[in-house]
């Protein structure tokens, strides 16, 4: 996961009444160009500019190949839970014994992390849960959609090299099962544009990635909401996987303890996290209804220094956009309420 520096969070905090305006800064495009049906088909492996209404947000999209062009061995494996280390052994050391953080984690006081064990992988919210091998984690939103940070696809100025071999990793209960991407979206307001500072960007650090192939079976996913000043006073969390391990962790970062602060599209907080956690969504549980999560925002990174964790809010704009892109799964398994789910249709700029 990428370390920012001091100046940049002192630019979030500094501009976090500013931050609400940067939709202001749209790109202009000219309706009577290149204008596209977004059912006509694309050329693979380029990028096309994607503008969604009602927001007029606009969005990068990489089309890739199908997973049976693709060169590499592509059959549908299982990575059994052995193939793993011992989650339960490690479990057990755990508990009788400290466990020192390594460089890659950022811990805040004492480490308060906890490891989720082998046999909860298929269950919610646990098995929403997956491993891009860009380095980053992620929440699938639907059976054909993932949800993760923008910086683990996008550098800000184009696609990191070989997407079109993306792996994703998805708890199954038989292991891990591998999947590839087909599509993937960034907003156009996270690449680095001259006179946007990356404290800007920050608010835009998400991004959406469609499967080739549909997760079969999956039924309950957490609802997309946004964020309110009860905040404070909600159970906060995220679960991801460290980097280099296939091991799945839950980081609490609750109200008042982790002094969070936040307007509508940017929140720092402490949380114990390390890399690899990109791309994780926050969650906030709700024990009123069934102990259900709602997912509020996207981790993009940290300042191990100042003991911060940045996450990109999800704004009314953002997940009109997003219900949009995943019309009509977003409805059919609830995690778009009915005012968010109306579909727009689609509008395609070549880029």
């Amino acid at each position: 996961m990428e370390e920012v520096t001091f100046f940049l969070y002192f630019c979030v905090l500094q501009t976090i009444n500013v931050c609400t305006h940067v939709g202001q800064n749209q790109p202009r495009v000219d309706n009577d160009s290149f204008l596209l049906n977004h059912t006509s088909p694309l050329e693979l492996g380029t990028e096309h500019l994607l503008q969604i209404l009602p927001s007029e947000q606009v969005y990068t999209v990489k089309i890739l190949p199908s997973v049976a062009s693709r060169k590499q061995e592509n059959k549908r494996v299982f990575l059994r839970k052995s193939d793993f280390t011992n989650t339960q052994t490690l479990q057990d050391n755990l508990k009788t014994s400290k466990r020192e953080p390594k460089e890659s984690e950022f811990v805040y006081g004492s480490d308060d992390r906890s490891l989720v064990e082998n046999y909860k992988l298929g269950q919610y919210p646990y098995f929403n849960v997956v491993k891009l091998s860009s380095g980053c984690s992620g929440t699938l939103l639907t059976p054909s959609f993932i949800l993760t940070a923008a910086h683990c696809v996008h550098d800000g100025t184009k696609f990191h090299e070989r997407m079109e071999l993306l792996k994703i990793l998805i708890p199954h209960k038989m292991g891990y099962r591998l999947y590839y991407a087909k599509e993937i979206i960034v907003p156009f307001d996270w690449q680095k544009t001259e006179g946007v500072s990356d404290a800007r960007r920050v608010v835009f650090d998400y991004a959406v990635i469609r499967l080739d192939i549909s997760v079969f079976g999956r039924h309950d996913f957490s609802p997309l909401r946004t964020v309110k000043f009860s905040i404070y006073s909600e159970k906060l969390c995220f679960f991801a996987f460290p980097n280099n391990e296939n091991l799945m962790w839950k980081s609490e970062c609750n109200g008042w303890n982790s002094f969070p602060l936040f307007n509508k599209n940017v929140l720092l907080n402490k949380c114990d996290s390390a890399r690899g956690n990109s791309g994780a969504t926050i969650l906030s549980q709700d024990s009123r209804h069934g102990n259900t999560y709602k997912i509020i925002g996207v981790l993009s990174s940290v300042l191990p220094e100042k003991h911060y964790t940045s996450f990109s809010l999800l704004t009314k704009d953002k997940i009109s956009d997003i219900c949009t892109m995943i019309h009509p799964e977003g409805k059919i398994h609830k995690i778009c309420s009915q005012n968010e789910s109306l579909f727009h249709t689609s509008r395609l700029y070549k880029g």
